[in-house]
């Protein structure tokens, strides 16, 4: 009897929600419909914002225009509302569970009501918004976002700067503008720069910068005096995600298959735990005995008992099976407080991934002859691991403030193995046996971001501050790498040492810090009542910059201790031919004392700037100049110096002005002209100044060239662009640059291999045309079954010339004084064509097919009479399927480098060829292997 009691209480109290529910259901409704331009032929409009007047409920239309809004029954007035379009207000009357559609078009004639507040935050992860926000923009630059970065299948911002035009990656060397590399780009992480953990790199490697936490990335390829005077090729500007405006929590994984890799023998270096290995994390296990460390200077001779227990590392690497690649993230967003004025936001956001990588292929190095002087066949194993985190807190006081604390953090490592065996001329003690030669070398970077953004308001926006700063921590860690060489391989090797070369360890660490800041006041002119904007504004701005960079490097060779009992190693097990030297005595660790072992630069830039921009019907003109002051001291000591003299220092302190001009012309409302003239300069990368020598481990080295001078760039762009659409963008652009004291590597030869070095040549110059397009096919045939598909392309055609006096000793070993720049093609491709298919409310699935290539291009320039060692062109092709099941299942399947075609580098002879019959131009070869990955998303 009680069950039943119960039982039928049950029923009546679900009775009572399903009445409550239903009557509260009962007492909304829903009004929907589509928002057009009228002044863009009814194209439809994204991001328009429609509310209902005195309340705060509202929303923004998507990228098709379309919006839904629940709202409470009764008589309301819908608002309509665009940035510098006449707001429309629509009387509506809707009875409880009715729903209503309204279309509206609007015009770009207006007059904002200002009873209404709304809050008009554009999706910057769209890519019909980034078009509409490149046709406003005043300067030359293209966006990418994270909607089209996840159409293309790109997990890392690198990735997806190949997408745009004139953009390409070069093997080891990074992001290459228009043919020009990483020491003439720059990078803004939210506005403000960050400094590079790596010391080869003069930005972050964008490979370290997950495309999860990125909302878009805007590339300027001409210059503003609002950005740093460090400016050629272009300006990167990643801005990161923002808390949604609702509750959004997504879990991602993914696994990828590679041919080459994927279930076969690998190898690691397997010193510290399985899970720190995997993590990415060295720990303690990696690290420099104290004798060896910065504290101690002076030479250090182990004793061989000693040897046996100074590293916790092995010379033996660990085989294994490589699994499936593997990924994960979470993130979450939401706005935690909001009120009819503002509200308070955080997003957070964590992402892992790994990459077992397996290539093989052959190295050499050529004579002018055609001789090979080395001549390997070549292995190498790299399981990587890239790791991303944002914390960001926003807070917003609509027309007035709006506050962005960020965290930031990036960590990258690789765990590489790196085999090469065959001919080696610069060794003696072969025997007539191949060389062989393992560098094991394991390299962790890192960087921590603590960012304070801002925008103050007042008086309609006549007055606007913009404020922000940022500190950043960066660490560069290459711990106890290990290089070996021997004559032959495998049980019955020779260990080697020739020429004052001996098998050894080396540390690196530098430690960088950056501070800086920036503040901007804009005041507004000649306000235009119609569309409520100001027709002109004055910008007057400051940033200070603050770069510390501590390096510290030891090697420590593994020598025999008088004569050997027997220098036989298996090169498979070689731990046990060191166990077995130290145990019996014949072999022992020792350094020798290094003045240039640490080194510290210091740079100090102080900038100002002031930029005018004056708005007429047609023509919008910006002229601007900055001036920077920038202090650079270099700390050192030369190898004849004794490691306890006082460092010298080495002073640069040029002041620099940079003028900008940036004009565009609106033929109509679709169509722009615009042209760009700017002098800016260009500064060296760390490794190019570090007075410190790197080893290579073959015989070959580098050091710096601390009396660099900085470079400067004189700048020119055309560009004539048609928005067909507000989705829609045909362009042509022409460019030109002239660098004056462009920096380059110089070769010189030692009796191990070659010394490389850095100077300025003479000049260099490039120009030529980018072209650019996104088009729906069916608007192009004017077919409705086509609406579904669309194109997207770019290419470039240049020609560039680098060239010194054929009298300049500096440069007396390089063979070609006039030739190509470094790394630029005379042209290049990428495309993409998309479908889009729709089935019911929720259901969404994309094809698309991409394809890149570019021409051939110098990879390194040759010496004493070689030819310059030219990349061949690569053909790649991927295939990416996207799709979502409902409003919380995704899927994502990617096919990448489908045609898996060898990347070639090629150095032709430049004199008769001694010995035709063993002649071949192949400087390097190998083969990536086609990648398959799957990844599984799930919104909550």
């Amino acid at each position: 009897m009680k069950n039943k009691q119960h039982t039928m209480r049950l029923k009546f109290l679900l009775i009572c929600l399903f009445i409550f529910t239903l009557g509260f259901s009962q007492n909304t409704a829903i009004v929907t419909g589509t928002v057009t331009d009228k002044d863009m032929n009814n194209e439809t409009l994204p991001f328009a914002s429609v509310a209902i007047k005195g309340t705060n409920i509202g929303t923004n239309t998507d990228e098709n225009g379309k919006y839904t809004l629940k709202v409470p029954a009764g008589s309301h007035t819908l608002v309509f509302g665009f940035l510098g379009y006449e707001n429309i207000e629509v009387p509506i009357t809707l009875a409880a569970g009715e729903t209503k559609i309204i279309n509206k078009s609007m015009s770009s004639t207006s007059v904002q009501l200002n009873d209404v507040v709304i809050e008009q935050q554009i999706n910057r992860e769209k890519e019909s918004a980034l078009l509409v926000d490149q046709k406003k923009a005043v300067e030359i630059k293209q966006s990418i976002g994270a909607q089209e970065l996840a159409r293309k299948a790109t997990s890392t911002v690198e990735q997806g700067l190949t997408k745009i035009s004139g953009i390409t990656n070069v093997k080891g060397r990074g992001i290459f503008v228009r043919g020009l590399d990483d020491r003439y780009n720059y990078l803004l992480i939210n506005g403000l720069p960050i400094a590079s953990p790596d010391p080869d790199k003069k930005i972050i490697p964008l490979n370290y910068v997950s495309t999860s936490i990125v909302e878009s990335v805007d590339v300027f390829k001409t210059f503003s005096s609002n950005l740093y005077q460090d400016f050629a090729g272009a300006t990167f500007q990643i801005n990161t995600k923002k808390a949604p405006s609702r509750p959004t929590t997504v879990f991602s994984f993914g696994v990828g298959y590679n041919t080459n890799t994927t279930f076969n023998d690998f190898y690691t270096d397997d010193s510290g735990s399985g899970f720190q290995n995997f993590a990415g994390y060295t720990g303690n296990s990696r690290e420099i005995p104290n004798v060896y460390s910065e504290d101690n200077p002076l030479a250090y001779n182990a004793t061989p008992e000693e040897s046996a227990n100074l590293f916790n590392s092995s010379w033996t690497p660990k085989k294994s099976t490589a699994p499936l690649n593997s990924k994960f993230g979470i993130s979450h967003g939401q706005r935690i407080k909001e009120w009819d004025k503002g509200n308070l936001g955080v997003f957070l956001s964590f992402n892992y991934n790994n990459s077992y990588l397996y290539q093989s292929g052959v190295e050499r190095r050529l004579s002018s002859e055609g001789n090979a002087q080395q001549d390997f066949k070549s292995k190498q194993y790299d399981f990587s691991t890239q790791k991303s985190g944002l914390f960001a807190l926003n807070y917003k006081i609509y027309d007035k403030l709006d506050l962005t604390f960020n965290t930031i953090y990036l960590q990258n490592s690789s765990n590489a193995i790196a085999e090469g065996l065959g001919l080696n001329n610069s060794y003696t003690q072969l025997n007539n046996t191949p060389f062989f030669i393992r560098d094991t070398k394991y390299t962790e970077n890192r960087v921590a971001i603590f960012q304070v953004l801002g925008d103050y308001e007042w008086m309609n926006r006549k007055h606007v501050l913009h404020f922000g700063t940022s500190y950043s921590d960066g660490k560069n860690s290459v711990p106890d790498r290990r290089v070996l060489v021997a004559a032959g391989n495998g049980e019955n090797a020779e260990y080697i040492t020739t020429n004052g070369i001996n098998p050894f360890k080396f540390y690196q660490e530098l430690d960088n810090s950056n501070i800086n800041a920036l503040v901007e006041y804009k005041i507004g002119f000649d306000h235009n009542e119609e569309n409520d904007q100001y027709q002109s504004n004055v910008k007057i701005g400051y940033n200070t910059d603050l770069l510390d960079y501590n390096f510290f490097n030891r090697t420590i060779s593994a020598s025999f201790n008088g004569t050997p009992d027997q220098a036989i190693i298996n090169t498979n097990n070689p731990e046990a031919f060191f166990q077995n030297g130290f145990a019996n005595g014949f072999l022992r660790y020792r350094n020798t004392p290094d003045p240039t072992m640490d080194s510290n630069i210091n740079q100090f830039i102080n900038a100002s700037y002031v930029n005018y921009t004056k708005q007429w019907e047609k023509l919008l003109i910006e002229v601007g100049v900055r001036a920077e002051y920038a202090i650079r001291e270099i700390e050192y000591r030369l190898q004849t110096d004794n490691v306890y003299d006082p460092h010298r220092i080495e002073k640069y302190d040029p002041f620099d002005f940079s003028p900008a001009l940036n004009i565009k012309y609106n033929l109509n409302d679709d169509t722009n002209i615009r042209l760009a003239a700017s002098k800016t300069t260009t500064r060296p990368r760390l490794r190019e100044i570090l007075p410190t020598v790197y080893q290579g481990g073959d015989g070959n080295q580098t050091v710096g060239n601390r009396l660099l001078k900085n470079s400067t760039n004189y700048n020119f762009d055309l560009k004539y662009e048609i928005f067909p659409s507000n989705s829609e963008v045909l362009a042509i652009a022409a460019f030109g640059k002239l660098i004056q004291d462009p920096i380059e590597r110089l070769f010189r030869s030692t009796s191990v291999g070659y010394l490389e070095s850095f100077g300025n040549f003479d000049k260099a110059y490039l120009y030529g045309i980018e072209l650019e397009g996104k088009l729906n096919i069916g608007n192009v045939f004017k077919a409705d079954a086509l609406k579904d598909l669309s194109l997207g392309f770019n290419g470039i055609l240049m020609d560039s010339e680098s060239k010194t006096e054929n009298n300049n000793n500096e440069f007396g070993q390089i063979t070609n004084k006039e030739r190509q720049l470094q790394g630029a093609s005379n042209w290049g491709i990428n495309a993409d064509i998309s479908y889009e298919f729709k089935s019911g409310e929720n259901f969404n699935s994309t094809f698309t097919l991409i394809f890149n290539t570019y021409g051939k291009r110098i990879y390194a320039v040759g010496v004493e009479g070689a030819d310059d060692i030219y990349e061949k062109p690569i053909n790649q092709f991927d295939l990416v399927w996207n799709t979502e099941f409902n409003d919380h299942l995704g899927l994502r399947f990617t096919i990448q480098n489908i045609l898996d075609e060898k990347t070639l580098f090629t150095q032709d002879a430049t004199k008769e060829i001694q010995f035709p019959d063993a002649y071949s131009n192949v400087y390097e070869s190998y083969n990536l292997g086609v990648n398959f990955g799957l990844t599984l998303t799930y919104k909550l």
